[in-house]
């Protein structure tokens, strides 16, 4: 078994994916906004409220690329050799309410991390007039594979923050949360039925993480006075341990001149490490500053 590394670079563009007022309604919900006050984050939860419009929260950027297409360009590894080991976001635009981008996928990185391998699959998602709207990677520990090298010195590091946090922010997650994320379209049933998730063994269903990294950025915007003002441009975290239904989050914050360092607990334990976020603004900023280059 191998992962492909020929394959490096080669982009492979999926369907267009459209979504509507309701799906970004649902996504909302199912990160927890509208609790645990129902009025906090309306803009979000909310299409009709008088004097306000509705908005979409900028992490449900990272549901709409899917999986990036086939996994079978990836490599000959099995599907059970594969952990989400972590996630990032760049948005370049505001979403609209409603809307339709194309996705197009690559694999950008291989590198060894301790046993096993590490694939990062890029996606870009690109609106109907050619506008790119959002970047994601999602990082795969492919486990038992090895041998492809350091990690690359671009893809940079995190340095832990110096002092207590400025903020700490408490969720609660409720029990049937993972039956609501699933909505979104992540039908797999490690996250809703207890036969699977005994088989890999779990106690019981877990949470999507993608679920946790969601409500780590509404705690974000809760907590941090830059990203709640400025806006959220990007977003990244590592997935440390998996997440149970029920579970009360602890999203501990750090502020930084571009946004925040940022820390997940469950009951005592990192869920999300090595946490990065920066402002829409601070994004807007570097991208000018490259197109001037360009420019010039």
């Amino acid at each position: 078994m191998a992962i492909f590394t020929e394959n490096i670079g080669k982009v492979s563009v999926g369907e267009p994916v459209s979504w509507d007022r309701d799906a970004a309604l649902l996504y909302a919900l199912s990160i927890g906004a509208g609790r645990p006050d129902a009025t906090d984050g309306i803009e979000y939860t909310t299409e009709n409220s008088f004097g306000i419009q509705q908005k979409v929260f900028p992490t449900f950027a990272v549901i709409l690329g899917g999986s990036g297409g086939s996994m079978d360009h990836l490599g000959d590894f099995k599907l059970h050799q594969i952990l989400h080991g972590g996630q990032s976001l760049v948005l370049h635009c505001e979403l609209t309410a409603q809307g339709i981008v194309t996705p197009r996928s690559y694999m950008s990185a291989v590198y060894d991390q301790g046993k096993n391998a590490i694939i990062e699959l890029t996606t870009e998602l690109v609106d109907p007039e050619g506008q790119l709207v959002a970047t994601s990677v999602t990082s795969m520990v492919i486990r038992g594979e090895n041998g492809y090298g350091p990690r690359p010195e671009a893809a940079g590091g995190w340095t832990w923050p110096e002092g207590e946090p400025e903020s700490v922010i408490e969720q609660a997650t409720s029990v049937d949360q993972a039956l609501l994320y699933r909505l979104n379209g992540d039908r797999n049933p490690l996250h809703s039925d207890p036969v699977m998730a005994s088989k890999v063994g779990f106690p019981k269903p877990v949470l999507h993480g993608l679920c946790t990294y969601g409500m780590a950025a509404l705690a974000l915007l809760r907590g941090n006075k830059q990203l709640s003002e400025r806006g959220l441009g990007s977003i990244t975290a590592r997935f440390a341990a998996p997440v149970f239904p029920g579970q009360v989050l602890e999203t501990r914050i750090w502020n930084t001149a571009d946004g925040a360092l940022f820390q997940v607990l469950a009951d005592g334990k990192i869920v999300l490490d090595r946490g990065v976020a920066t402002s829409a603004a601070v994004v807007a900023e570097g991208a000018a500053e490259l197109q001037d280059a360009a420019a010039n």
